[in-house]
């Protein structure tokens, strides 16, 4: 898995932000994220669906760094009404470990600037196989190895473990490489998607976000 990217340092007052962030508009994908909704909604082409697969992989690495895919300039797949441009999303992972405040990051992203370009490579082993992980974890007290999600800045904000962030990109990863076959083999309004959910419920946050896969795209 392959992503160019650029790397930020900011400086808030005493704090110093590492910042990852993709060179390229990822054009085949657009996020809804809007305010009091209860889930948010991603549509993803093939490469969408890749860069998704990547960036969490990135995220799951990057322990010291926030990981951001703009996609707000994005409209969504052809069939779709618009989706107004104040209620799309960028998205931002974090690990959990960072303790980055969601309420920073409209600060941080403004002064972002060029960046240092940088190619990251990471093999898809970084994900386990669907045998491998351990789903009756979830049923333990105190079981932490989830996703939390958090509204900031038209931003979508996951933030996890390594381990939530491993699991859940493993169902990312056989998704991008699934689902255009899927869609081929069946028919092409075929309706293919996979959920990843929050760990943690709030009023007015995303519980859940759904990703669909949308092969007819209208990239601008």
């Amino acid at each position: 898995m392959r992503l160019r990217t650029k790397i930020h340092r900011v400086r808030l007052g005493r704090d110093e932000y590492r910042v990852i962030t993709s060179a390229r508009q990822t054009a085949g994908a657009s996020l809804y994220a809007g305010p009091g909704s209860w889930f948010a909604e991603l549509h993803v082409d093939r490469q969408g669906a890749e860069d998704l697969a990547t960036v969490w992989a990135l995220a799951a690495r990057s322990r010291r760094s926030l990981v951001h895919l703009p996609l707000r300039a994005n409209t969504g797949p052809t069939g779709l009404p618009d989706v107004p441009s104040e209620d799309r999303s960028d998205l931002l992972l974090v690990h959990h470990s960072l303790g980055f405040p969601p309420s920073r990051w409209k600060e941080v992203r403004a002064r972002l600037g060029a960046g240092i370009p940088h190619t990251v490579d990471l093999p898809a082993t970084d994900f386990p196989s669907e045998e491998a992980i351990d789903y009756d974890r979830h049923n333990f007290t105190g079981f932490r190895d989830q996703l939390r999600f958090t509204g900031a800045a038209h931003t979508l904000v996951v933030t996890g473990s390594l381990t939530a962030f491993r699991w859940t990109g493993s169902q990312l990863h056989g998704f991008s490489r699934e689902a255009p076959g899927w869609r081929a083999a069946r028919r092409p309004d075929a309706h293919c998607c996979v959920t990843l959910a929050s760990g943690h419920a709030a009023k007015g946050i995303p519980g859940s976000l759904h990703i669909t896969y949308a092969h007819r795209w209208r990239a601008q």
